[in-house]
């Protein structure tokens, strides 16, 4: 399967796509990230601040979280760590947006509960394949429970 899969070889009819929260204080990249997620099939939830992501988080379970590492107000790291100790959110896969070569970044994305990180700018396809790879995981996770 590759990430040009159709929605309807992805989410068979009558499904609910995969639900994406995604974290960003740039409205340009979170508008961009959001329409990248919709247009492949997914429902996308976007959140400016770590305020608006965990108020998304009170009413709604996404089936993955993608997180501005360096958001002004709340680092994504710390939010992840918040998110990772919420005992009904905390199984929810997280990937980290993170400036590329920042080794510190990449070590904390591990530290603080992510699934894997993702370079910025982020190029929406390969956030697409990283999406997909992680959705059918953790599909395949909760078909065995």
């Amino acid at each position: 399967m590759n990430i040009r899969t159709s929605r309807v070889e992805l989410f068979p009819p009558f499904s609910i796509p995969p639900v994406v929260l995604v974290m960003d204080d740039s409205i340009d990249t979170l508008d961009l990230l959001c329409e990248g997620i919709s247009a492949a099939g997914y429902i996308a939830i976007p959140a400016k601040n770590d305020i608006a992501a965990l108020k998304c988080l009170e009413f709604a379970v996404p089936d993955i979280i993608l997180l501005d590492a360096t958001s002004p107000k709340i680092n994504g790291f710390e939010l992840g760590r918040r998110i990772k100790s919420m005992p009904d959110r905390g199984n929810i896969p997280i990937l980290f947006m993170i400036e590329p070569g920042n080794n510190e970044h990449i070590i904390n994305s591990f530290e603080y509960g992510g699934s894997d990180y993702i370079p910025k700018p982020v190029r929406v396809p390969e956030m697409l394949a990283q999406l997909l790879t992680r959705t059918i995981a953790r599909a395949d996770d909760m078909r065995h429970r």
